[in-house]
């Protein structure tokens, strides 16, 4: 079996790691796939946020980003390993497309992309991890706005 959750957790690369959600910032609760239909829809996924645009968008798109892939893991619990990544790969697609078509900062978006796949996990071989191969020009602009970010404390 696959644990999805705590394998990606610990898989998590550098661009997704401690990354708060930017509604912490707003003092917003954060939502969870548990209780996001308890909320509007601006509360629930970053690029609806009215500040998602510009450096901001490169932040709420790697919470999105994390959001996304974990909630594919959860709905496809019971699919196998190889159909759960395959909907979590569309699942990237669409959001990847989705920060596109808003256009919330088409110079870090457009033309970039991220591959999910599983590798051999060394610590317990019987569970396979979750790697991002992200486009080098897209992940090096998030890691540079969640340094911004981290450092600030806050959204701008």
């Amino acid at each position: 079996p696959f644990a999805a959750r705590s394998a990606f957790r610990r898989d998590l690369p550098a661009t997704l790691r401690g990354i708060a959600s930017p509604f912490r910032q707003e003092g917003r609760r954060q939502p969870t796939a548990s209780n996001h239909v308890n909320h509007t829809p601006q509360e629930s996924w970053g690029f609806l946020h009215p500040e998602c645009h510009g450096r901001n968008a490169l932040v709420f798109f790697s919470w999105d980003l994390a959001r996304t892939i974990e909630q594919q893991f959860k709905l496809h619990a019971q699919s196998t390993v190889t159909q759960q990544l395959h909907e979590a790969q569309k699942a990237v697609d669409r959001l990847l497309n989705q920060y596109v078509q808003i256009q919330a900062n088409p110079a870090a978006f457009e033309g970039q992309s991220i591959e999910l796949r599983l590798e051999h996990n060394e610590e317990n071989p019987q569970t396979p991890m979750l790697a991002l191969k992200t486009s080098p020009e897209l992940e090096a602009l998030i890691l540079e706005a969640q340094r911004e970010v981290q450092a600030s404390g806050k959204l701008n």
